[in-house]
């Protein structure tokens, strides 16, 4: 039988097929071979009385490091424009690290909470040359927006707690996702997925619901941050020097256009900011 992994927890898989969900394990072998099945996988799997067995993965197209997860069309960052308060510095970590790897979706959430914050959020997002929605589950018109972009495809959301994550895939698939919320004390999301899982529609729909966080650390070098930036590398070549880091060089045409309103100031103090960290951790 073939089916796709939509869940894994306390070591099952489960995997559906033909509109059926079946429980499974993985065979020995994958421990063998090194090699763990991901939630996302598309398998070969048989069944065994009441239990099934995964016996082959077949090829995926690409896997996500955070959360890990295989074969995803696109990702959806979820930012939350007040309870929680977004923070675009960790906003602008999360970007990064899908850049080079799925097409990115970007949703202002919540935005009838702060309209005006919203809009910035919106502006600042769609001039860096992302795909952005406004969107709040009290208009329901624009959850309808969001669910053509998602419709027959697999998304995976990301986002920090209680961003509305969970909200959102309730209102795409009209299903009851258990809905987290925000600490009276901290002002800070409570962290309501506990596990990874692709949660199923309409018209082959599925999206993964997965865990929130509040921190985030980039894999890559300083030097190479500028490329996970997109208005960087896209204007990179008007810069004086080929090998310009877009920081105090003479002649950058990135800083220009920061300030003359083309490229967004909060991108830039972001890029500076992750920089900086990235080239101190490379001196401990």
């Amino acid at each position: 039988m073939k089916g796709k992994i939509i869940k894994l927890t306390g070591g099952f898989y489960y995997v559906i097929s033909d509109d059926t969900v079946y429980e499974t394990r993985a065979r020995g072998l994958f421990r063998n071979e090194d090699k763990k099945p991901l939630v996302g996988d598309i398998v070969e799997f048989k069944m065994q009385s009441n239990l099934g067995y995964i016996e082959n993965i077949y090829p995926r197209k690409n896997v996500l490091k955070r959360p890990t997860v295989a074969n995803v069309d696109q990702v959806l960052i979820v930012i939350p424009t007040k309870d929680p308060m977004y923070n675009l510095n960790l906003v602008d970590k999360i970007i990064a690290s899908y850049e080079d790897e799925v097409e990115i979706l970007i949703a202002i959430n919540k935005y009838d909470l702060d309209k005006k914050e919203a809009e910035y959020l919106f502006e600042t997002y769609r001039k860096a040359g992302f795909k952005t929605f406004l969107i709040s589950y009290k208009y329901t018109f624009t959850v309808d927006l969001l669910r053509e972009y998602l419709k027959g495809k697999t998304t995976a959301l990301s986002g920090v707690s209680a961003a509305g994550k969970s909200t959102i895939i309730s209102h795409i698939l009209k299903k009851d996702v258990q809905i987290g919320d925000v600490s009276e004390k901290t002002k800070r999301g409570t962290h309501t997925t506990r596990h990874v899982e692709i949660i199923s529609g309409d018209d082959d729909t599925y999206v993964f619901d997965t865990p929130g966080f509040s921190s985030f650390e980039l894999d890559i070098k300083a030097d190479e941050l500028k490329e996970y930036f997109r208005e960087l590398e896209k204007n990179r070549e008007n810069c004086k020097f080929q090998d310009c880091r877009h920081i105090n060089e003479p002649g950058c045409a990135i800083k220009k256009l920061v300030e003359e309103g083309e490229i967004p100031q909060s991108r830039y103090n972001s890029y500076v900011q992750i920089y900086n960290e990235l080239k101190e951790k490379e001196r401990v």
